[in-house]
């Protein structure tokens, strides 16, 4: 089930951005060329820590396979081997968080070679690069920008840049740091990320205070602290990276727009970690998996499934994703038969709307309660 707890990595991001985003902005040798790769690259060691080896293990490789790719002068070619380079990659990914390759012996003691791998944001940034290279959307990145690109302290824990949305030139605008609106936008996500972290601390005072309290501490668990700590946490956390990326000439996409009170599950996840979930609506929803026409609920139902492992290979996010799935598949079934009841009483009117938002509150938190439930019924009967 979804916990309350907070990833450290969060916190040693921000602080991470904070610094090199200050740097940046008023050291005029960090803002280009080599200066800026190394204040990346600085990042990102402080980021991975013992994770870094393996990092510039998979970087490296990822940018031998794009250089291949680049190569190919036939379009049809170059694709398919970037849609065999994103398959090996992604069976690579699976296949190492169901071994659990982070918990491998680490080579020279303490580096670990093999979990950098493992990283959900590392792994989609480079499917991107894979596709963007692989359709012609973008050239072969120079050494220096690819190296930005993957260490940039603004999106190595989140928000995804695409490499077809780095700036080609580097504006840098320290005055941000002296503007009381942009010191207001960032205390506001700041003030998100705190009330996020509050929740799940207070759950869990609450749950210490009253153990035996089961039936209440998973109401507010499943209602309140779960979905909403998570939300706001992770939403806090990406707008700031979006805030502090600015003086330091990079703007980053929206990741979150309010998805806490959509009218329905589709305008949820519209506004639900866009970043990545443009990426899977991009290169999934309408794919025709060799069929002459693409299924838009077998679509639908592969999509979420996939997005629920990429967050981790287990039984809680594949089912967590299979459910989404299936809330989705409804939803497009309403939309597309419900027309027909034209006499629903009060349709159409506030009640009916503030009550569809409280349905697809509702519906999305059982969708992150229900899995630990089945998996548990599930195991009991074995």
């Amino acid at each position: 089930m979804l916990t309350t707890s907070v990833d450290p990595h969060l916190l040693v991001g921000f602080t991470i951005a904070f610094v090199l985003s200050l740097a940046i902005s008023f050291v005029p040798l960090l803002q280009r060329g080599f200066g800026l790769g190394f204040v990346s690259v600085a990042g990102a060691v402080l980021f991975y820590q013992q994770e870094f080896t393996g990092f510039v293990v998979v970087a490296g490789l990822a940018y031998l396979v794009v250089s291949s790719l680049n190569a190919q002068t036939d379009p049809a070619a170059r694709w398919q081997l970037a849609c065999l380079a994103m398959l090996a990659l992604i069976i690579l990914f699976t296949i190492g968080r169901v071994f659990h390759w982070d918990r491998a012996v680490p080579l020279h003691g303490s580096l670990r070679s093999s979990a950098c791998i493992l990283d959900m944001w590392l792994i989609i940034r480079l499917v991107t690069l894979f596709w963007e290279v692989g359709s012609g959307t973008i050239d072969l990145p120079s050494f220096s920008r690819y190296v930005v690109w993957t260490c940039l302290p603004f999106t190595l824990g989140g928000p995804l840049l695409r490499f077809s949305e780095m700036p080609k030139t580097i504006q840098v605008d320290w005055r941000f740091w002296t503007s009381a609106a942009w010191w207001t936008e960032g205390l506001a996500a700041v003030a998100k990320l705190i009330l996020g972290i509050v929740l799940g601390i207070g759950h869990q005072m609450m749950t210490d205070r009253w153990p035996h309290a089961h039936l209440w501490n998973n109401a507010v668990l499943t209602f309140v602290a779960g979905p909403l700590g998570f939300y706001l946490t992770l939403a806090g956390y990406f707008h700031l990276m979006e805030v502090l990326g600015r003086p330091a000439g990079f703007k980053l996409p929206t990741s979150f727009n309010y998805p806490i009170g959509r009218e329905n599950i589709s305008a949820f996840w519209m506004n639900w970690n866009m970043t990545a979930t443009f990426v899977f609506r991009d290169y999934l929803f309408y794919n025709r998996w060799g069929r002459r026409t693409y299924n838009i609920y077998l679509n639908t139902l592969i999509l979420f499934t996939l997005v629920g492992l990429w967050h981790a290979a287990n039984p809680y996010w594949v089912l967590w994703g299979f459910l989404h799935g299936l809330l989705f598949c409804v939803f497009l079934l309403w939309r597309k038969y419900g027309q027909r009841l034209s006499k629903l009483p009060m349709r159409g009117t506030p009640v009916s709307f503030n009550g569809a938002r409280v349905l697809t509150y509702f519906s999305v938190c059982m969708c992150w309660y229900l899995p630990s439930k089945i998996i548990q019924k599930l195991g009991g009967l074995f």
